[in-house]
């Protein structure tokens, strides 16, 4: 799969002492609002084995325009707000190109 205009999203989130099943139950749910054509290729969301309220979520997508589309959606934003408030922080997100993916580079190359 050549990767040139796959669209990453690299998140932080940190829920409410005793939350975090509840906020990765929601995330789930916002991710199959989406819908299976939103053009979220995979994610995943992981946990801290030092930390029990951090949740990391690691999202691709076929382009930004996607992801932004998908994630403003009416269905997407409802299931968001709810989560939001599970939150003790306000979740850290990081956005960029994917150089990498399945034996593959930017340039197509293996």
């Amino acid at each position: 799969m050549s990767s040139s205009n796959l669209f990453s999203v690299f998140g932080r989130m940190t829920a409410l002492p005793g939350r975090r099943e509840e906020v990765i139950a929601l995330i789930k749910e916002s991710a199959r609002a989406g819908g299976d054509d939103s053009g979220l290729l995979t994610y995943s969301i992981n946990t801290a084995l030092d930390d029990p309220d951090s949740i990391w979520v690691t999202e691709l997508w076929t382009d930004k325009r996607a992801h932004d589309a998908t994630t403003r959606s009416a269905a997407v934003v409802a299931v968001t707000q709810r989560f939001l408030e599970l939150l003790a922080e306000q979740p850290a997100g990081y956005y960029g190109h994917a150089v990498h993916v399945q034996g593959r580079t930017s340039d197509g190359a293996l």
